[in-house]
């Protein structure tokens, strides 16, 4: 095969072959692939062995053309003088770090007290009808549930200090803290 070269491989798909095989024949098969890796350009009279050695044999040619390729490629390399060096310098310790720019927003209660009445009043009107009703269904809570469940989230919005551009927007945000609320097992009591 090659020189200082310790292993090869071995392909599964040779198995169905050597299912085939009588024992004491494939037992033959395999001491005559380590005797052609080890380069001991083994003989055999057993035409069994010599058929079926002649796909392996291509294989095992194939699979060491790959490594000599390799090999071939890595020594390359090493003449190059191995790994680049850094080109980039690295960037110096700095004492006094710039603090980062900070943006405030505020959000006036009566913002979110008017985007949660407009959604109060759309449900109402049964604008989220079969929303609600599959949220009803998913979480398994009580009809008349929904009061109770929407004051405890105008305080979570309010203590949140969170706005809504529109009541979808709003709706999608209830119905993730109602998944967390769930979650934590504050839904049972609405069961």
């Amino acid at each position: 095969m090659a020189e200082n070269k310790k292993s090869f491989i071995s392909y599964c798909e040779w198995q169905e072959t050597f299912e085939e095989l009588p024992d004491d024949v494939a037992g033959a098969l395999i001491k005559h692939i380590f005797r052609y890796v080890n380069d001991e350009n083994p003989e055999t009279d057993n035409l069994i062995v010599k058929m079926c050695f002649i796909p392996i044999k291509q294989t095992l040619k194939r699979d060491l053309k790959k490594y000599e390729c390799y090999i071939g490629k890595q020594r390359l390399n090493g003449a190059k003088g191995g790994r680049p060096k850094k080109t980039q310098k690295t960037q110096a310790f700095i004492s006094k770090p710039k603090k980062a720019d900070s943006v405030s927003v505020s959000v006036s209660v009566s913002d979110i007290n008017n985007i949660y009445n407009k959604f109060v009043d759309e449900v109402k009107s049964g604008g989220f009808d079969s929303r609600i009703e599959a949220m009803y269904m998913r979480l398994k809570i009580k009809h008349g549930s929904l009061t109770p469940l929407l004051k405890d989230f105008k305080l979570h919005l309010i203590e949140e200090n969170r706005n809504h551009k529109n009541t979808n927007d709003l709706f999608l945000n209830f119905k993730n803290w109602l998944n967390v609320q769930d979650r934590i097992k504050k839904l049972d009591k609405y069961r």
